[in-house]
């Protein structure tokens, strides 16, 4: 082939390469076809019967709760740097019977059984500041410890909570219900339905899930965890779930009304409930309750 006769070629061979490049970019990058084949995903149960209502947050009506393997039990209310005052009680057989304790505290925030007859309290007195507070004969008298231990929300503050050591973060939300995991791993409960997680001490905080209508929950692991939320008419349905708060799967209704609190030991859920509050207990793991 002559010289000649080589280099129109050529030329035409890159003008047709040209064109088959930008009709390709323009197949790849054009919007797909529609489709007449419609995808459906099943709701979770809050999904189909539960929308997100709004929520009048109270925190000084707002409670914690711990149980042990033994049956010791400790629950107090919140109370109100200014207003009403916590109430504190304690029991030893899964909070059939309870007794009234008296550790000084104008507001409780945390508690904690940590061994037999060992109870801790965060709360503050009337000037709001937070101090912790440990009992060693099942709550009959209590000391102050020089360092606290626990998470607790803020006593001033319903978006921030404060991790051992006094590291104060905000979870994005204004936070109804505070489980503590360790002393970096925490859990909230929003009161728009959101659950968020921190593994860092507050450092940084992630949505893990959420849960409509939710009201408190407690996490026993990272990944398990109880919640009592608003559901099918009951306020106090309880859900249960095994990865962080991703999925829930619903279990039981507690009759009363509100929702306080709800913790687990090894065997038990304990959940209390009611203007005048009472302690339900399952031992199947939430399928059903009864009074402790």
């Amino acid at each position: 082939m002559s010289r000649r006769v080589g280099l129109p070629l050529l030329a035409l061979f890159l003008i047709v390469d040209v064109i088959l490049v930008v009709l390709v970019y323009r197949h790849v990058n054009q919007p797909p076809p529609s489709s007449d084949v419609t995808l459906e995903q099943t709701p979770a149960p809050d999904e189909v019967d539960n929308e997100q209502t709004a929520f009048e947050f109270d925190p000084s009506t707002a409670a914690v709760l711990d149980v042990t393997n033994d049956g010791s039990v400790v629950w107090a209310t919140r109370g109100a740097c200014d207003g009403a005052p916590a109430t504190v009680m304690t029991g030893t057989d899964n909070g059939a019977s309870l007794t009234p304790r008296s550790p000084g505290l104008q507001t409780v925030l945390s508690a904690a059984i940590t061994g037999e007859g060992d109870i801790v309290l965060v709360g503050t007195e009337s000037d709001c500041v937070p101090v912790q507070l440990r009992s060693t004969d099942g709550g009959g008298s209590w000391d102050e410890d020089d360092e606290i231990s626990l998470w607790y929300p803020s006593p001033t503050d319903v978006r921030t909570v404060v991790a051992p050591g006094g590291t104060a973060s905000e979870p994005q939300c204004s936070v109804s219900s505070l489980s503590q995991v360790d002393e970096n791993f925490a859990r909230v409960t929003c009161v728009d339905g959101v659950v968020r997680g921190t593994g860092n001490a507050g450092a940084e905080w992630v949505v893990l899930g959420r849960l409509d209508n939710i009201r408190t929950a407690t996490f026993t692991t990272f990944d398990t965890g109880y919640a009592l939320a608003r559901f099918q008419g009951c306020a106090a349905f309880l859900f249960t779930t095994t990865d962080s708060g991703a999925t829930w799967t619903d279990r039981s209704c507690i009759v009363g009304d509100p929702a306080r609190a709800v913790a687990a030991n090894d065997t038990l859920l304990v959940g209390v409930v009611g203007a005048d509050p009472q302690v339900f207990v399952s031992d199947d793991g939430g399928d059903s309750f009864g009074p402790a």
